[in-house]
């Protein structure tokens, strides 16, 4: 076969991963359009704290919502408050990307396959432990949906945020880690593969849904769980591309049927990727995808390549705590 030949041949195959490529590195206004200024962030309101009220009941009377009192203990420098004492109340983010005069913010984001025994899981003592010391150690667990506003400048995270992510289904998580979650007030995210999902020690749709209603994220593992970074040497590239995709496709439609919810979030199965996948990924309308690879989230990380720090059996409490970095020192003055 000729060069020339050749050549012709792969024209399509790159024509087609430029512009998967170029659904996630094209930034909207490329083209000329105008880029509107964002207008400015409304002022924080004024009350008057309660003879009972802490953070949390503020947050929930003023607005709607309790989980954002860490947002007026930060604001105000304070989590107790004395009645009729005035509180500041910030309705809008007041520190995008955790920037400070210090440094700037990371988020951990811990990778969990199971809890249990075996190899690559977490023993129930170990994971009960852990969690406990996060609460104690004044940590808030957040979910994907705030984890990517934040990497988009457009939402503010606690001063110590922590992602937990699970890569299973399971009974035993279901019997075991939740219920430690619920006692703790700690959310997570449970990455799904839908083949996997109703089978022999695993969870039904039912029981995700019940996840789903009770504040857990729900996101996709793809269907079988495999690799979708390996290509057989006898496998074309138009039969790797078409199995990627429907890789893709269909298990985050399925978890869109039985939750009737968009799923924005992907964790790539066995953690890895590559330019295609990651492309192929935006290109379904996955908002953020995660690899399984220690490292540091700041809010200009790419959030296709989000880092989770795997923790299993092997990370004593010594090494557990070092791997939760929430601040890189920097002088920004």
């Amino acid at each position: 076969m000729s060069n020339q030949l050749i050549r012709h041949r792969s024209y399509p195959i790159l024509i087609c991963t430029a512009l998967l490529i170029g659904a996630v590195l094209i930034p909207q206004g490329i083209y000329g359009e105008e880029m509107k200024a964002d207008p400015p962030p409304p002022l924080p309101l004024l009350v008057r704290a309660n003879q009972t009220d802490t953070p949390a009941s503020i947050a929930q009377r003023i607005l709607n919502d309790s989980s954002k009192g860490w947002m007026i203990g930060e604001y105000n420098g304070r989590t107790t408050f004395s009645r009729g004492e005035p509180v500041m109340v910030p309705t809008a983010p007041f520190q995008r990307g955790g920037l400070t005069p210090d440094g700037y913010q990371t988020v951990p984001v811990l990778a969990y396959s199971d809890i249990g025994d075996s190899s690559g899981q977490v023993s129930r003592s170990a994971f009960d432990y852990q969690m406990r010391w996060l609460k104690t150690e004044g940590f808030v667990a957040i979910t994907p949906n705030q984890l990517t506003e934040f990497m988009g400048f457009s939402g503010q995270l606690p001063r110590r945020p922590v992602l937990i992510s699970f890569d299973t289904a399971s009974h035993r998580l279901l019997k075991t880690g939740i219920p430690l979650l619920k006692e703790l007030g700690l959310t997570a995210t449970i990455f799904v593969a839908t083949n996997g999902v109703g089978v022999k020690d695993s969870m039904t749709w039912d029981q995700i849904k019940q996840l789903y209603k009770d504040g857990f994220s729900i996101g996709c593992r793809g269907r079988s769980g495999r690799s979708l970074t390996r290509r057989t040497q006898t496998q074309t590239f138009e039969a790797y591309f078409s199995s990627v995709e429907t890789e893709l496709r269909l298990a985050r439609k399925t978890i869109e049927t039985h939750l009737d919810e968009p799923c924005l979030f992907l964790a790539y199965p066995h953690g890895d990727t590559n330019s295609l996948v990651s492309a192929m990924a935006a290109k379904l309308g996955f908002s953020a995808a995660f690899i399984r690879r220690p490292g540091e989230n700041p809010f200009f990380a790419d959030r296709f390549s989000i880092r989770r720090t795997p923790i299993d059996n092997r990370n004593d409490s010594e090494q557990f705590a070092k791997l939760l970095t929430t601040l890189i020192p920097a002088d920004l003055n």
